[in-house]
């Protein structure tokens, strides 16, 4: 069994930087897409937020924008 030691959303969250720094914002709006996936896929009835930062989220939302604004 393979222990995971960061969210899915973390990683996303990585990759998606590493595209917008490279240029590849077709693959950033892509894992931008993922990400939004991954942070909702938990919830349902119920459910509690336990992230206690969202700030890095919103932040990647706004990069995005901010990066195809410029195009």
């Amino acid at each position: 069994m393979t222990v995971y030691t960061r969210r899915l959303s973390d990683k996303i969250l990585l990759a998606f930087d590493q595209a917008c720094d490279v240029g590849a914002l077709e693959c950033a709006e892509m894992l931008l897409k993922s990400l939004e996936m991954s942070l909702t896929a938990a919830g349902g009835p119920g459910a509690v937020e336990r992230r206690i930062n969202m700030e890095p989220y919103i932040h990647a939302f706004e990069r995005l924008e901010a990066l195809k604004a410029k195009r």
